[in-house]
């Protein structure tokens, strides 16, 4: 007789669908195992799964255009014309278009929004306005009418827009005939061009126009010598074979040649893939989360190990008996194999139906703000992932188990089919390789317990730490002044002096209409501001220095501090607390001397250790300024802008004194005594009055700025927080089942013990014992591979250490509570056995 696993046995295929059969078979009858494992592996597979699928649709997929690779968003700043950042100026965008040779295209673009006049009255519709360049670079056509032509971007030129496949659809009930058809945006008549193709989008998905962008001259035409800066986001497409980083070095040669900055200035310049400025801010978040599934694959794996581990000793009659009717040891490994990778694809299976609901609803479930949700399908790149992670799971899990259970005496085992007589390796070393996988679930469970709690208190901090203002019962909204609208045509000099006067005019009929909130009994007060917390505004950065004193020579040692218009009541709306002098009155207007309110940082920056009020300062070294008033800092922003920042507060009726204009619309405030939803319709009259089309948008209560500016560290702390306490359930599970396996093993070596005399507090602290000593092994480990991960969590935490002792003592408390637990029950268990029995069955 041939043997099976020889050379000229059955075919490999043969043998591979008997070893299928047998596993199914062995399935069935232990199903309550097998569904076990399922679902175990389901948790670990679905999560990881998930995560592949979330990294897929945000940093792998590509960009909808074709060749994307090589887009990539191009800035440069020098000294202190431009804030760093991927964008590009009237000043730096002409010698780049004329000399780079690393670029096939570069395109100018800005984001705006218009008042259209539709058939059933004025909507806002977000757009853009772009360079010619900018859809050749995207490689989009039209599939109505023609794209923009170069003339088209020059002052003077007829105004002509195109409509996105969905504003066409939408507004215009995708007519055919629409290419050619009259629109009005902001009283403005301009022409329909042309329609972009359906999925379609750049730079904002939501966006339903462009207009041709015409880059204003850095210097006036008029001959005046005025130059105006106007800076704007740029989007380059890069020869084949030149990287960001060339394109970097010589577009900084350029500028630096044609002198763009101070002598000797450098001059940054920031050429990015589109891509990786979309999302790149995402990535160590994503590594943090990815951390986390496979730390919860890895425990659901050790888990799974210990099962199959334990119910192979429980097998070894059978397998000695297989081994005796001529199945080798590699036959048997394979079997045992097949079973695990069988019931690892079953957890696949499950894990990718979890997954596949899971990224369906990540778009509701994320913050708000996160690029790249749309699609999160991942379709056969998901299932591909799943599949090879399925089976390369049940290998993994499956191997050790096998190998070890594959290894026995083979007289022994059909005498005695019991685990503590199956030969040539002793029950203590199974013992120990199933107390080495628990010490392991428990040192990686004991990771993901520090991690979450780390972030937990984290975000706590953030949501307790003292921002400067008090956020309670107070509304704001930004009003939009429709008379102050872009202008695709150009800026000029003349241009801002004509938006600056409408802004003034607009801003004294807003703060007239608003006096009337006086009248209702819950206004507390209300205030006008150029910039408001968590919702930005243009804030101005300016040279500060104390007059009287020398300028300094180096000038990164010149003071910079963001500057703001308000008026009197905004104080008191957010109650920013006066340390010295006073805040602004009525009295304080256009006419009067010019007065200035400074935070504590600026304050010690210009006159460490003296008195700031009464002082004189300098703004871009314009006319003095009085400083009549120190309050507290205020933070603006959330975890990225935490640290405070130099800043000046100007009246709002002396903002056209400012050597810095505030062209954008303001924001409205109002402290409330109840619900400051109800002033809303108030503030909407008091828009209305201040100009019939001014609308009110971003309508929000500063509480829930609050909560919308820290949803993505409440999301990260959830998440780890949901992986940690999965990871906690699934090492107390398998610390249970190693106990229970040894009280079982042990089972009349206790009745002898206790026949003996032995008290059974005795039996029952020698099981707690055994259990406690696998989680302070585990608690160890946990604590060192913790300590390797520490620079994961860095970026994410706030007025946290990563070593934080609290932090650390709480997940060891959990951790031990869990471990008490799962030794509690194998503990009963073991003082319970019957005596009579426990002897008869050694």
């Amino acid at each position: 007789m041939t043997r099976r696993d020889g050379p000229g046995g059955r075919p490999w295929l043969e043998d591979l669908g008997r070893d299928v059969r047998q596993a199914v078979r062995g399935a069935r009858r232990d199903s309550g195992f097998a569904a076990t494992v399922v679902i175990v592996l389901a948790l670990g597979i679905g999560a990881n799964a998930a995560m592949f699928g979330i990294v897929h649709g945000m940093l792998i997929r590509p960009l909808p255009y074709p060749d994307s690779a090589a887009i990539v968003r191009v800035g440069a700043s020098s000294g202190a014309r431009l804030a760093p950042g991927a964008s590009l100026s009237n000043r730096t965008l002409p010698p780049l278009r004329e000399s780079a040779r690393a670029f096939e295209q570069l395109a100018a673009y800005v984001e705006t929004s218009v008042e259209w006049a539709g058939p059933d009255g004025a909507v806002r519709l977000r757009g853009a306005a772009v360079s010619p360049a900018l859809f050749p670079l995207l490689r989009a056509a039209p599939i109505l009418g023609r794209p923009f032509f170069e003339e088209e971007a020059r002052a003077g030129a007829d105004r002509v827009v195109l409509l996105s496949h969905g504003a066409w659809t939408r507004r215009f009930a995708a007519d055919p005939d629409v290419v050619g058809a009259p629109v009005q945006f902001n009283d403005t008549p301009y022409t329909v061009i042309g329609v972009l193709p359906q999925g379609f989008w750049f730079p904002d998905p939501e966006g339903e126009f462009w207009t041709p962008f015409v880059v204003p001259p850095f210097t006036s035409p008029s001959g005046e010598g005025v130059t105006l800066l106007f800076a704007f986001n740029a989007l380059g497409r890069l020869r084949p074979g030149v990287s960001p980083e060339q394109a970097a070095t010589e577009a900084r040669a350029i500028l630096q040649r044609v002198g763009d900055g101070p002598p000797g200035d450098a001059v940054d310049v920031q050429v990015v893939p589109l891509l990786e400025q979309m999302v790149g801010g995402y990535r160590p978040a994503l590594l943090a989360l990815g951390v986390a599934t496979a730390l919860v694959l890895s425990i659901a794996c050790v888990n799974v190990a210990g099962l199959f581990l334990a119910r192979g000793l429980a097998q070894r009659r059978t397998l000695a008996v297989r081994a005796a009717l001529g199945a080798g040891r590699g036959r048997i490994v394979r079997q045992l194999l097949t079973e695990s990778v069988m019931l690892g694809v079953g957890g696949g299976a499950l894990g990718l139906a979890a997954a596949a609901i899971v990224l369906r609803a990540a778009p509701a479930w994320a913050p708000g703000g996160v690029a790249r949700l749309d699609d999160l399908g991942g379709g056969g790149a998901l299932a591909a992932f799943a599949a090879g992670l399925s089976v390369a799971v049940g290998l993994l899990f499956g191997a050790a188990p096998a190998l070890q259970c594959s290894r026995f005496d083979l007289v022994r085992a059909l005498n005695d089919g019991s685990a503590q007589s199956a030969g040539g390796h002793r029950p203590l070393r199974a013992n120990r390789a199933r107390a080495a996988l628990v010490v392991a679930q428990v040192a990686l469970a004991l990771v993901l317990l520090i991690g979450a709690g780390l972030l937990l208190r984290s975000f706590v901090r953030l949501v307790t730490v003292d921002r400067g203002y008090d956020p309670a019962n107070v509304v704001a909204a930004r009003v939009r002044n429709p008379d102050h609208r872009f202008r695709p045509s150009g800026v000029t000099p003349a241009l801002v002096t004509t938006l600056a006067a409408a802004n003034q005019r607009f801003r004294e009929a807003l703060d007239e209409a608003l006096v009337r909130l006086e009248t209702l009994p819950d206004v507390e007060a209300f205030g006008l501001s150029s910039r408001l917390p968590l919702a930005g505004g243009p804030g101005s950065a300016a040279v500060v220095r104390a007059a009287g004193r020398p300028v300094p020579r180096d000038l990164d040692e010149l003071q910079r501090a963001r500057l703001q218009a308000v008026s009197p009541g905004y104080f008191d709306v957010m109650r920013l607390r006066l340390h010295a002098g006073r805040v602004f009155t009525r009295r304080d207007g256009a006419g009067s001397p010019r007065v200035l309110v400074i935070n504590e940082t600026l304050a010690r920056s210009l006159f460490p250790g003296e008195p700031a009020v009464g002082r004189q300062v300098l703004l871009q070294d314009d006319e003095p300024w009085e400083v009549v008033g120190v309050v507290g800092d205020v933070l603006y922003g959330g975890l990225d802008l935490a640290a405070s920042q130099a800043e000046g507060f100007i009246p709002l009726p002396q903002v056209e004194l400012s050597p810095v204009l505030e062209l954008g619309p303001p924001f409205v405030t109002v402290r409330t005594s109840g619900d400051p939803a109800a002033v809303v319709p108030f503030l909407r009259e008091a828009a209305a009055a201040a100009h019939p089309r001014a609308t009110l948008e971003e309508v929000m209560t500063m509480e829930a700025r609050l909560r919308a500016a820290v949803a993505q560290p409440r999301f990260y702390a959830a998440c780890v927080g949901s992986f940690a306490a999965l990871a906690v359930f699934l090492a107390g599970f398998g610390l249970y089942g190693v106990l229970a396996y040894a009280v079982a093993q042990r089972r009349s070596e206790i009745g002898i013990r206790m026949a003996l005399g032995a008290e059974r507090r005795d039996v029952f602290l020698l099981v707690v014992r055994q259990g406690a000593a696998l989680v302070a092994a585990g608690a160890a480990a946990g604590l060192l591979v913790s300590a390797a991960l520490r620079r994961i969590l860095e970026s994410f935490l706030f007025g946290v250490a990563t070593d934080d002792p609290l932090t650390l003592a709480a997940a060891l408390l959990v951790l031990l509570v869990v471990g008490l637990l799962a030794c509690w029950i194998p503990a009963r268990r073991a003082v319970g056995v019957d005596l009579m029995q426990a002897l008869r069955s050694g």
